[in-house]
């Protein structure tokens, strides 16, 4: 039995493996390392960008004829089985609005029984994703065992802003999900995130958990970056596993803080990329999918 006065921790599992647009075997992936995560002592198993419902571009064309009705059938499989294990989990997928307005390029933010307690929709998005989704507009953030957490997706990282603001609300660990895989090969994808994800944190004195696809070709494997720009842990590329990380956390030895002065988001600064829909589904953090 643990001693009455032992400090709280967070540990996080983060997982990946090769999402693809079958949404019944990425559901599989997600089920299997739930009970992997749970195995392990985890509090919250974290996963890729759409990792549930597929990736509109890499994965398929369009959301034209796309099945939601398939994807709210995973969703609450996956969702029953994180209820049946006791577990928290940041599930990636495509929020649906309705049949006329771009679905959002999310994150559920599941609790211990099964509810969908608040949702992040990615906020910047790509030329390429502003075809098929709606940009976000809302900062997403939950303290789970003592450690205040943030969600990103993907290519928030290129922009300071988003990181900035998140300290600004109290985050000290971003659960930040991507998706760089499923290319011909390397590309500048393969230095980028590994570089500006520890960057991010040394500029805000935080600690990430990024995770990616591990579709081939993927750019980088899902890694744990620290304030002090190191990484304290990284999977291989190109294969799924999962990686355990506890927090609170410390730097890497012999590491220290790099900026005092953290940078403080002015009035005016956009803070989306893309367009919102006002659509009240949108609004909600705690729609049904």
């Amino acid at each position: 039995m643990a001693a009455r006065n032992a400090p709280r921790k967070l540990t996080v599992a983060s997982c990946q493996f090769p999402v693809t647009a079958d949404v019944a075997a990425n559901a599989r992936y997600v089920i299997s390392f739930l009970r992997k995560a749970a195995d392990a002592g985890a509090t919250i198993l974290h996963t890729s960008e759409t990792c549930l419902s597929g990736y509109a571009g890499p994965d398929f064309p369009s959301f034209r004829g796309y099945d939601w009705d398939a994807l709210r059938k995973q969703t609450a499989r996956v969702r029953e089985t994180a209820a049946r294990l006791g577990l928290w989990l940041a599930l990636g997928s495509s929020h649906y609005l309705d049949a006329r307005t771009k679905p959002t390029d999310c994150v559920y933010l599941v609790d211990p029984r099964g509810a969908i307690v608040d949702r992040y929709d990615k906020r910047m998005c790509t030329k390429g994703d502003q075809a098929h989704y709606s940009a976000g507009t809302r900062f997403v953030t939950r303290v789970i065992n003592g450690v205040h957490l943030g969600l990103a997706v993907c290519y928030d990282v290129c922009f300071p802003q988003i990181y900035a603001s998140y300290r600004a609300a109290g985050a000290r660990v971003m659960l930040h999900s991507f998706y760089n895989a499923r290319s011909t090969g390397k590309n500048c994808l393969d230095v980028l995130n590994v570089h500006e994800v520890p960057t991010r944190c040394a500029d805000n004195r935080m600690w990430a958990v990024a995770n990616n696809s591990s579709h081939r070709y993927s750019h980088w494997g899902s890694f744990v970056a620290r304030p002090d720009a190191t990484i304290a842990r990284q999977l291989p590329i190109n294969r799924p596993g999962m990686l355990l990380h506890d927090f609170p956390d410390g730097l890497s030895e012999g590491g220290w803080l790099h900026n005092p002065l953290p940078l403080a988001i002015g009035a005016g600064v956009p803070l989306h990329y893309g367009t919102p829909s006002a659509h009240p589904r949108q609004a909600d953090g705690q729609a049904e999918p």
